[in-house]
C-alpha cells in the first residue's frame, strides 16, 4: 500500500497536476491503516518522498551566507593587500627621505 501510495504521489503530485479521487483514496487507507489515523506520520511520509525525489536546493538564506562568506574572504584579501601596500610606501619613503 506504501510503495502504491508512493509510485502515485510521485506520478501526480510531484510530475503531474495534483491528487486525484484514487490518490485521495489511497491517501486516506494509507493514513488510517497504516498510520493509525496520525497525521503527523502520514505528513513525514510525504516528506520523505519529496527528499527523495525532489532535488536537494538551496534556500535562499543558503545562498546569502554562501555569497557573504566568499565576500567576507575577498575583502580580507583586499585589506591585505592595502596593508602591503601601505607597507611599501613607507619603505620607499623612509628610504627617499633618509638621504
Amino acid at each position: 500500500m506504501l510503495e502504491e501510495f508512493k509510485k502515485q504521489y510521485i506520478e501526480k503530485c510531484i510530475h503531474g497536476d495534483g491528487f486525484d479521487n484514487e490518490l485521495n483514496g489511497l491517501f486516506e487507507q494509507v493514513l488510517i491503516v497504516v498510520f493509525k489515523d496520525d497525521s503527523e506520520k502520514m505528513s513525514a511520509f510525504i516528506q520523505s518522498i519529496n527528499d527523495e525525489v525532489l532535488p536537494e536546493e538551496l534556500s535562499e538564506v543558503e545562498l546569502l551566507k554562501q555569497e557573504n562568506t566568499k565576500l567576507q574572504a575577498a575583502i580580507k584579501s583586499m585589506q591585505d593587500e592595502s596593508e602591503m601596500v601601505q607597507n611599501a610606501f613607507m619603505e620607499i619613503s623612509d628610504y627617499v627621505f633618509s638621504k
